[in-house]
């Protein structure tokens, strides 16, 4: 072991500064340090302008913090693996003392200014970080103040995500380079001993910082967070490197075989689900480490398929669709690092003005979604669940803000920072990127609005889900539990439940036996529980929004910006029929027309015209989904209902023929079962689909 380095005043240090990666594991900063022989600091700091974002919540604090406590006991014991010991200190964490990692209540540029008052810095070691605007301009600012102290500051990669990419379809291969590049090895026990040797002792060293926290900060005590948001969640996971590397090891292991058949069911996704999104987003596991580490489990399995090819397994195609999400993560993140004001701004200004009227936003509707009272059980469910335990499958979310922005028409700016708080991996990267994808405000992507009590009826037949998250419905039988407002009012009085006034579905409500309730006050009566009735018309509100949407996406100057949008934001590969041209976002019905609807007409047309059928047959018509429509004049040629067209007139269109030519490539792969969006690089498990089923564009 080297000499100890001078711990005199004027000898450089180095700065680890911790942000969004507290871990040691893959952590090229501190395994810079580890192998030095210069003093050094590790620093965390509970910033005061973060932690003033609206997005803030105080489980996310509290997350943090436990992995601060499972880094700083892991630094200070030596011990370079995660154990189940490290987890001891669960429910304690507020009475730890930091041993080695120097814990700050104060602003970024303030404390490294102080330091290097102090003691000069020779260098500050980060990870680069993609997130909200204020995390930007903190990063800005802290490198305007490295260039003026001449001081160099190594912000190093490990989302894959391109700092000023200038060209989007280099993403993929960054994103690659960055996965093929070594992964940065875990500090022995012999250099996190000398490590510890060489760090700078604030206050036996001489140096004097604001807002020193000697353990972890409660929420509960930070003043910059509003003060309704600043309990915890009781029901969330628990924080830190051990307990990420668990669920990992537990997902590899045993309960990731059935990811692909379990993560759309609010259910089944608890346990099929790796559970590793708020240990991706605060950085307690490498993404780099995932992706490789799952690789290497595929290659296993592929190996062991070919000893004994005659065994069925799920487990290949689990993965392959469990390795598609990690490669969308980045894809999102980079659209948010490539252009931040998505925060703030629709993607596709054309629809700016929608949902933002005088009268559009009703708080009524807002409040009852934020608490769970919109009297749809199953959005119900969801919302409430998300409450206690800061966590729901992606396609619940995605009906969420769907409800929200099309039957409730709010402005995703209003209930982003809500999820935000209830979303314990909120994730900026994805968020606004999602956001503005489900409200139909990009642009370039299909519009995409769930029927809420079909969801339910898919996802949640038997209303298990429902029952243990709105137990007003507890005692509802199952042929109500979707929708409950139809039961007759006997059947009510029952089950002890009222419904919206208690009049029922099909009976006039009883003297004496139900009061009345407003639709999203929880009330009980003597005998029953109270559940409001629906506060709108799912299949009315549906529509009236997409005839909304559908008037600005038929506009000639909504298809020119569209079309901007896209060259910034999607992928433009030389691919086949598509012939490397850019398809029209514009066009936005033929992009995205789903032939599980007009496949069979389609088909007949086709096959009439290539038998010389007689044109005076009745004309098969091929419709597209409600709410898709477009001035292109191939789609008006399936769409229209007045003319009716002659089977050789459609098998001219160049719309059909390519569609019908990426139909019959489709059915040539079908064996493939899966298949890789090239937009966005999500898994399709549907072999036959002609559309992303994530972001809606065009098989190619």
């Amino acid at each position: 072991m080297s000499k100890l380095p001078s711990a005199a005043a004027g000898t450089p240090i180095d700065v680890v500064w911790l942000k969004k990666d507290v871990r040691l594991h893959d952590h090229g900063p501190l395994l810079s340090i580890a192998q030095s022989n210069r003093q050094c600091i590790i620093l965390y700091l509970y910033e005061p302008d973060q932690l003033s974002e609206k997005t803030v919540h105080g489980s996310h604090v509290a997350f943090v913090n436990e992995g601060l406590v499972d880094l700083d006991l892991r630094l200070s014991s030596g011990n370079s693996e995660p154990t189940a010991t490290n987890s001891d200190i669960e429910g304690d964490i507020y009475e730890h003392k930091f041993q080695c990692i120097t814990v700050c209540h104060a602003g970024a540029a303030f404390t490294l200014r102080s330091i290097h008052k102090q003691r000069p810095i020779n260098q500050i070691l980060c990870h680069m970080e993609s997130s909200h605007l204020k995390s930007f301009a903190r990063d800005k600012a802290v490198r305007r103040w490295c260039r003026h102290e001449q001081i160099p500051i190594r912000e190093m990669n490990q989302t894959g995500v391109t700092r000023c990419l200038s060209d989007r379809d280099d993403f993929t291969t960054n994103f690659n380079k960055f996965l093929g590049q070594p992964i940065h090895a875990t500090p022995t026990k012999t250099q996190l001993d000398w490590l510890r040797a060489r760090l700078v002792k604030i206050e036996g060293d001489g140096i004097e910082l604001h807002g020193r926290c000697h353990s972890p900060k409660k929420p509960s005590d930070m003043q910059e967070i509003a003060s309704e948001f600043r309990c915890d969640r009781v029901q969330r996971q628990y924080g830190g490197e051990t307990k990420a590397m668990e669920y990992f090891r537990s997902f590899l292991s045993s309960r990731g075989a059935n990811y692909s058949t379990g993560i759309s069911s609010p259910n089944s996704s608890w346990t099929t689900g790796s559970r590793l999104s708020p240990y991706l987003t605060w950085g307690h596991i490498s993404l780099r480490h995932v992706i490789v580490t799952t690789k290497q489990k595929q290659e296993e399995l592929r190996a062991a398929k070919k000893k004994a090819p005659s065994t069925p397994s799920p487990w290949l195609r689990s993965l392959a669709s469990f390795q598609s999400r990690m490669h969308w993560r980045s894809h999102f993140i980079q659209k948010l690092e490539s252009q931040p004001s998505l925060e703030k701004q629709d993607q596709c200004l054309a629809f700016s003005h929608l949902r933002r009227q005088p009268d559009d936003f009703n708080e009524k509707y807002f409040e009852a979604w934020c608490q769970g009272r919109t009297g749809f059980p199953f959005v119900d469910a969801c919302m409430r669940s998300l409450i206690h335990t800061g966590w729901l499958n992606f396609r619940m979310r995605a009906m969420l803000v769907s409800f929200a922005t099309y039957n409730l028409w709010l402005d995703w700016k209003k209930i982003a920072c809500h999820l935000a708080r209830l979303f314990l991996d909120y994730e900026p990267g994805i968020h606004y990127p999602q956001l503005q994808m489900q409200a139909g405000t990009t642009g370039i992507n299909a519009m995409r609005v769930y029927n809420v009590t079909k969801q339910g009826k898919d996802q949640d037949p038997s209303g298990v889900f429902i029952k243990k998250y709105v137990p007003e419905l507890a005692t509802v039988p199952d042929e109500y539990i979707h929708e409950p407002h139809k039961m007759p009012a006997s059947l009510q009085k029952k089950c002890g439940v009222v419904i919206g006034d208690g009049k029922g579905g099909n009976e006039k409500k009883s003297k004496g036996i139900f009061q009345t309730q407003q639709s999203t006050t929880i009330l009980s009566t003597k005998e029953c529980i109270c559940y409001p009735s629906p506060i709108v018309d799912e299949k009315i509100t549906a529509k009236s929004a997409k005839d909304k949407l559908s008037a600005v996406r038929k506009k000639d100057s909504t298809k020119r910006e569209a079309e901007q949008v896209y060259l910034k934001h999607g992928s433009r590969r030389t691919n086949g029929d598509r012939d490397g041209a850019k398809p029209k976002a514009l066009n936005s019905a033929s992009k995205r027309i789903k032939v599980d609807n007009a496949q069979q007409s389609l088909m007949k047309s086709w096959s009439q015209s290539q038998n010389g059928g007689a044109s005076n047959e009745k004309q098969e018509q091929a419709k597209l989904p409600a709410g898709q429509t477009s001035d292109c004049s191939d789609v008006k040629l399936l769409h229209s209902t007045e003319n009716p067209v002659s089977a050789s007139s459609v098998s001219k269109s160049p719309l059909i023929t390519s569609l019908f030519s990426k139909q019959n490539n489709a059915n040539k792969h079908a064996e493939q079962k899966e298949w890789n969006c090239k937009a966005c690089t999500f898994l399709n498990d549907k072999p036959l689909g002609l559309v992303c089923t994530m972001c809606g564009s065009v098989r190619a």
